[in-house]
């Protein structure tokens, strides 16, 4: 007698097929019952060999790759929990490779937490390509994808941020509200980002919450590049356009839920605190203690730029 998947590992990737097969490994050597869970790949337009690879597994396991021809993640990430037909699906990105009892751990909290979850989330421990400078400090690093939020398991507050690369939700959950937001997530050279933030706010508007477990852990990759300054600044400048335009979005969920109360981004509240973008500024200029502060300051006014360009660029659009 078959038995039917319970859960699916869905991975999205696009032209990194030396980094996807590591991760495939991981899922595919997982404690659980193989036949519990399925792997979805979905190749956003790839013109590597993923493929090659994917055909490969294919083959061997039970792993279904499916193409999306219209690039972007949130586009991705749709078309393959649609494809799905088990209960519970688990996102994980292509660069990021999964611990053996990942996909047991998940599965045990949708069953014993009450009242059931809408979704998961766990460690994501950094796997660095070369060492870390001293300039990235901790707030860096989970800009750089780090989640600990301690051994114990809790349930999530709004102050508690999923991170794409390592989440779940219950499928229930997704079709009810249509899944990821496709105006946000990369979309090629857009680094627009924040679309699984953003579902957790919708879900949580509508009574659902979120449950952290230490062993829903995976480890992910932090290539040289990620390690400048540069590629900071481009992050947290596009984080701000993305912050700007996620609080429009999610107005009327503020207004009619029961967290209306709290903030759901700390954005607004920064943007205010003029002493805090006074300090950045002198120390974008290099009058801060140490050569440290110079790019933190700078990283900061990226974010405000990137904040006050999606601004513009909301009032631009609604001017027209």
């Amino acid at each position: 007698m078959s038995t039917v998947p319970i859960i699916s590992a869905l991975i999205c990737t696009r032209n990194r097929s030396h980094l996807l097969e590591k991760c495939v490994n991981s899922l595919i050597n997982q404690s659980l019952d193989g036949k519990k869970y399925e792997i979805i790949v979905v190749d956003n337009d790839s013109t590597d060999d993923t493929q090659n690879v994917l055909s490969k597994y294919e083959r061997e396991h039970q792993l279904h790759a499916i193409i999306e021809p219209e690039i972007g993640l949130s586009k991705a990430r749709n078309t393959g929990w649609k494809y799905s037909k088990t209960q519970y699906i688990g996102f994980i990105d292509d660069d990021a490779i999964a611990s053996n009892i990942w996909l047991e751990s998940a599965l045990y909290c949708f069953k014993k937490a009450t009242p059931q979850p809408a979704g998961l989330a766990g460690p994501i421990y950094l796997n660095w390509e070369v060492n870390s400078p001293p300039w990235i400090n901790e707030d860096l690093k989970t800009t750089l994808g780090k989640v600990y939020w301690g051994d114990k398991p809790f349930r999530l507050t709004t102050s508690h941020n999923i991170i794409g690369a390592n989440c779940f939700f219950s499928k229930q959950q997704l079709e009810s509200c249509n899944g990821f937001d496709e105006r946000f997530g990369r979309k090629g050279k857009l680094l627009l980002s924040g679309e699984e933030i953003q579902l957790q706010r919708r879900i949580e508007a509508k009574g659902g919450y979120f449950y952290y477990h230490s062993d829903i852990s995976i480890w992910h990759h932090v290539p040289v590049e990620r390690v400048k300054p540069s590629w900071f600044y481009r992050r947290y400048y596009w984080g701000g356009i993305t912050d700007f335009f996620m609080n429009k979005s999610l107005e009327d969920f503020k207004r009619n839920s029961p967290l209306s109360s709290k903030p759901f981004s700390e954005i607004e509240n920064r943007l205010n605190q003029v002493k805090r973008f006074s300090k950045n500024t002198l120390w974008s200029f290099g009058f801060g203690p140490s050569p440290n502060e110079k790019i933190w300051g700078r990283i900061y006014l990226s974010y405000c730029f990137g904040y006050l360009m999606g601004a513009a660029k909301y009032w631009q659009r609604h001017r027209q």
